[in-house]
């Protein structure tokens, strides 16, 4: 009965070391019970993580590495070396969470503690083909670090032996020219301030002679009743000015006739002026026809000019200005 009892106890404390033993590899991440999906990794460099490192979400370990692979000339689409490939082990919960744009990293449990990969899920709303390898994001190499930051010191070290002076040079350069700096912006503090009040002021009037500009240019203003006004002078000019080159021409042509005392050389003079003449009316009439297109869109409002004559505005703002240059002309010379 005794011998019973203590295989009993024997048994139990058996059962119970291995109970321990599985929770303890499952805290781990040593041992998982629900089936895993794969994920592959490429990477240029391991950044020392090994096989059975764990892989975590937000700090939560949903799985591990489960195999390093070595292809030592495999290369990318920019041609760089990427040598490793990683083969993860992730839970299905944590498969599924991960996005198109998920992103990979390495990461440490604590300041010097063991690597392991993180996994950032990503924003994108498409899943992450089953298919695709990421590219995981290469930690920073300390060897590298350490081998370019001690061929810094070799050649800072290298000058300092050549010119002892250098860097007492360059603090005393430095000094210097913050001085001269200091200096000058304390000598000439007032008419730096003079500058920035003149240019505001510069930019005021600016605004104000637009403002008036605008108001002058509105319908029923007075710059606009002159636009109007050269537009209605155009159109007679376009109108009148080819029937008079017609009609000199011909009075021209009459004249010729009855000069028959003329000589050779006088003809020709006379009749190199009645072509020249007869260009003449013809380009004005050209100018008379482009300008009568222009003012028309000017009237309809078209482009920056028809939209400042149809502004309202610009009368008010010109009659203004106008005014108070009338009252006080010295402006135009002096300000304030």
């Amino acid at each position: 009965m005794d011998e019973s009892k203590l295989e009993l106890k024997v048994g139990a404390l058996l059962l119970a070391a291995l109970l321990g033993t599985l929770g303890l590899l499952s805290l781990m991440g040593e041992l998982s019970f629900g089936s895993n999906t794969t994920l592959k990794v490429d990477w240029a460099h391991t950044g020392n993580v090994v096989k059975g490192a764990p892989v975590k979400i937000a700090g939560i370990s949903v799985g591990k590495v489960e195999s390093i692979s070595l292809l030592a000339t495999r290369r990318d689409a920019e041609g760089e070396l990427l040598p490793v490939q990683m083969i993860l082990g992730v839970s299905k919960e944590g498969r599924a969470a991960l996005r198109k744009d998920a992103v990979v990293t390495v990461s440490s449990q604590g300041a010097l503690g063991e690597p392991y990969l993180e996994l950032s899920p990503g924003l994108s709303s498409e899943p992450l083909p089953n298919d695709l390898a990421l590219r995981g994001v290469d930690g920073p190499r300390i060897d590298i670090v350490s081998n370019r930051l001690a061929g810094f010191l070799e050649r800072a070290s290298k000058m300092l032996e050549e010119n002892p002076g250098a860097i007492t040079n360059l603090l005393t350069g430095i000094g210097g020219l913050s001085k001269n700096l200091d200096g000058v912006m304390t000598e000439n503090r007032e008419d730096i301030r003079s500058i920035v009040a003149e240019l505001n002021s510069t930019v005021k009037d600016l605004r104000a002679l637009s403002a008036i500009a605008k108001t002058q240019m509105e319908p029923g203003g007075k710059a606009n009743a002159i636009l109007d006004d050269a537009s209605a002078a155009l159109k007679v000019l376009r109108n009148d000015v080819p029937l008079m080159s017609k009609e000199a021409q011909v009075a021209l042509g009459g004249m010729a006739a009855l000069t028959g005392g003329f000589t050779e050389e006088d003809n020709r003079k006379l009749r190199v002026a009645i072509t020249k003449y007869s260009a003449a009316g013809e380009k004005m009439d050209a100018i008379a026809l482009r300008a009568d297109r222009m003012l028309t869109k000017l009237e309809a409002g078209e482009g920056t000019m028809g939209k400042v004559i149809k502004d309202p505005a610009v009368y008010d703002d010109l009659r203004a200005l106008l005014s108070d240059l009338k009252a006080h002309p010295w402006k135009m010379l002096w300000k304030n």
